[in-house]
């Protein structure tokens, strides 16, 4: 260890030389020969994607199917399995896609917190689902990466109660709906109480406090209309 201080220092012109060589070869690259680093990276890539369809086919999916209420067919998990903690009620229905870099909450406030997923969703990379009475995603719902969906405060507002570790009151937890064909973008946040209407867009990082109308486009914090998309379906 003496030695590399004296390198790293430069003490004398030979630990200085040795310091300038060094540096030297951490800038030569080993020479890519097309041919063979095409087929290795072809490898590569066919490896990582079949050992990855394998492990959710005959691990990850069977295993989260076995935690729900319900499961429909064709369940996509991408990279893992969602953490799930807490006590939470699970309906899943078809062709829903989930990301194993996720984190499904369900809250101590009510007995049974629900979340149901419908038919077609698709839950983006490092999502938050806190479920305090329930939360409903729609049909062909798409969610952008690392959404959050907070249906109950984690804490109360109480400082006694929160040194206690007590969970919040009723007050401090209720419902979101996310109705069909809703486009959430990335990195919002929607909270409790709150209901996004059919065919609405949340644009990137808003937080939604409030209602939003269907068929309207909302950014912002907190989240407020801006326009109104014509073609309904």
């Amino acid at each position: 260890m003496r030695i590399l201080e004296k390198i790293r220092r430069r003490e004398t012109r030979f630990y200085d030389w040795l310091y300038r060589v060094g540096k030297a070869a951490r800038g030569v690259n080993f020479p890519s020969i097309p041919l063979l680093y095409r087929v290795l990276r072809a490898e590569r890539a066919f490896r990582h994607a079949a050992i990855g369809w394998l492990m959710a086919f005959i691990y990850y999916e069977p295993m989260f199917r076995v935690g729900c209420q319900e499961c429909g067919s064709g369940l996509k998990l991408i990279g893992g399995i969602p953490q799930v903690l807490g006590t939470l009620f699970l309906q899943v229905g078809s062709g829903v896609t989930m990301h194993g870099v996720s984190t499904l909450v369900g809250g101590k406030v009510y007995a049974k917190p629900m979340l149901v997923i419908k038919d077609g969703a698709h839950m983006g990379y490092q999502m938050m689902i806190a479920v305090g009475q329930s939360v409903s995603i729609g049909r062909h719902v798409l969610i952008a990466s690392r959404v959050s969906l907070l249906g109950y405060d984690f804490h109360p507002l109480d400082p006694i109660k929160r040194k206690n570790n007590e969970p919040p009151d009723e007050n401090g937890a209720g419902v979101i709906v996310i109705e069909d064909n809703v486009w959430i973008g990335m990195d919002c946040i929607i909270l409790k109480n709150v209901t996004i209407g059919k065919g609405a867009v949340v644009g990137a990082g808003s937080v939604v406090t409030k209602d939003v109308p269907a068929y309207t486009v909302v950014v912002g914090n907190p989240a407020k209309p801006i326009k109104k998309i014509c073609k309904q379906v």
